[in-house]
């Protein structure tokens, strides 16, 4: 069994350097361990925190400065110097096309490989925004990334998002959080949509936000891997957040417990990744 894995969705914080006003401000998120989350950890020590052998990660934007989000991807360059990485910044999808050109003129870094725009729960209808199909565009012209974290099950939202990725069928989306599930009907429905699109690939992650048990999950994932194959899904850990309910190692240990064979788990653990973020 391969032990190698690359991590697609890892936070850093730096409480003392950035803002993170969503989470130290006055309504932190009311999650288990967060005490634990908050802690800062280096990238010498999450290595160490597993008997997997983590080569490579996807840093996902943790709020560090939403005003100037170069400063994010400035402070990783100072602090992952060993290990390869790429970065996942943040730029507002539905702003009008100028200023987000200009968002992406001041992101211009040597690991930006894409921006996330969190649009969950009410936020999703910023989707619809008609602003979005000009700035995707965009981001396909850079050759960058977007990665969507919304709940799929909003079949509204999800058509729409297919409508993009047909209309720019060269953009690669990335599902954040294997789409949130909750209603596993609709949530079903919506993966057999999204796998249609050849240009649309899933992290299956974020579950310590779910209430989904380990058989559930593993139905999840089978129903994924049925749609979208094993060239298009990637394990990620979601760290620190993940430690509401696991530690790093047993994240991972769960995962490879996911798959019924070496190469679902190599392509899973460490080769879709290695290519979708060009690590």
């Amino acid at each position: 069994m391969s032990t190698k894995i690359i991590d697609p969705h890892v936070h850093f914080f730096n409480l003392l350097e950035g803002q993170y006003t969503w989470l130290q401000g006055a309504n932190p998120p009311a999650w288990p361990n967060l005490d634990k989350i908050k802690q800062p950890i280096s990238v010498a020590k999450l290595i160490k925190s597993t008997d997997f052998e983590l080569v490579g990660l996807v840093h996902i934007e943790a709020g560090f400065d939403n005003e100037q989000p170069i400063n994010e991807l400035n402070w990783l360059a100072k602090h992952i110097k060993r290990l390869p990485y790429k970065a996942i910044s943040f730029a507002t999808i539905n702003q009008p096309n100028n200023a987000f050109k200009l968002a992406l003129k001041h992101l211009k870094h040597s690991s930006l490989v894409g921006i996330r725009d969190i649009t969950e729960g009410h936020d999703a209808t910023r989707l619809l925004n008609p602003h979005c199909l000009d700035n995707l565009r965009h981001l396909c012209h850079l050759k960058l990334h977007f990665e969507a974290q919304f709940e799929i099950e909003n079949l509204n939202i999800t058509e729409q998002l297919i409508s993009y990725a047909n209309q720019v069928s060269d953009l690669q989306i990335i599902i954040n959080h294997a789409g949130l599930a909750h209603n596993l009907a609709n949530w079903q429905r919506a993966i057999e949509l999204l796998a249609q699109q050849p240009n649309v690939a899933m992290k299956f992650s974020g579950f310590e936000l779910l209430m989904l048990n380990s058989e559930q999950q593993r139905q999840c994932l089978t129903h994924i891997l049925k749609h979208f194959g094993m060239q298009r899904v990637m394990f990620a850990s979601n760290f620190p957040v993940c430690q509401i309910n696991i530690n790093y190692n047993e994240l991972w240990h769960h995962y490879r417990s996911l798959c019924s064979d070496d190469l679902t788990w190599q392509h899973l653990s460490y080769k879709n990744a290695a290519r979708l973020y060009q690590l």
